[in-house]
């Protein structure tokens, strides 16, 4: 017979291309009010190295950076926020153009996830229009990629972003999960 688990909490995590930097930092401080203060971050680079994607909405020369928080959210969370970086972004447009993209996801023990908007066969429907796309697995102590990752989440710069933010992760859950047992056995609902 089948029962349901306790859902392991997970990491926001937040990639940000830009090609206004002033608007990006604004952008970053903005949803980290939802997200948690910024634990890690990672250097920023050429994002037009990877693809041109954005070009013609953002223009040339963009740059990106990822971001990670420190308060831990339920899964299904992501869903509110990709809603929210979505409407910051509309904030910072300038005569219906982007200058900077949110990518929200979670990161958490086995797996990178990132939010969309788009549907595809290897998307799972999350709800409120949202969709998952598992971008990174951990396997054999390393992230690995799957087809579909996005070039630049197979980048060294990425790949060790993230394996340090996991990292940090595994200790933040642990004690997340220490404290919620202590909390429970002295009968205060977490």
């Amino acid at each position: 017979m089948s029962q349901l688990r306790p859902v392991v909490k997970v990491l926001p995590i937040l990639a940000v291309t830009y090609s206004d930097a002033d608007a990006a930092e604004e952008a970053l401080a903005r949803f980290a009010e939802l997200a948690g203060n910024v634990v890690q971050r990672s250097d920023a680079y050429d994002f037009s190295a990877y693809t041109d994607y954005y070009r013609e909405e953002m223009g040339p020369g963009l740059a990106k950076f990822f971001a990670a928080f420190g308060k831990l959210i339920e899964p299904d969370e992501l869903v509110t926020l990709k809603h929210a970086a979505m409407a910051i972004e509309d904030a910072f447009k300038i005569d219906g153009r982007r200058r900077v993209n949110l990518d929200p996801g979670y990161l958490e023990f086995s797996k990178l996830v990132l939010s969309t908007t788009k549907n595809f066969d290897h998307r799972v429907y999350l709800g409120r229009g949202i969709y998952g796309d598992v971008q990174l697995r951990y396997r054999r102590g390393r992230f690995q990629f799957n087809d579909w990752t996005y070039p630049d989440y197979k980048s060294d710069l990425a790949l060790r972003f993230f394996e340090r933010v996991r990292e940090a992760y595994v200790k933040l859950e642990k004690q997340s999960r220490r404290v919620s047992s202590e909390l429970y056995r002295y009968g205060v609902e977490t």
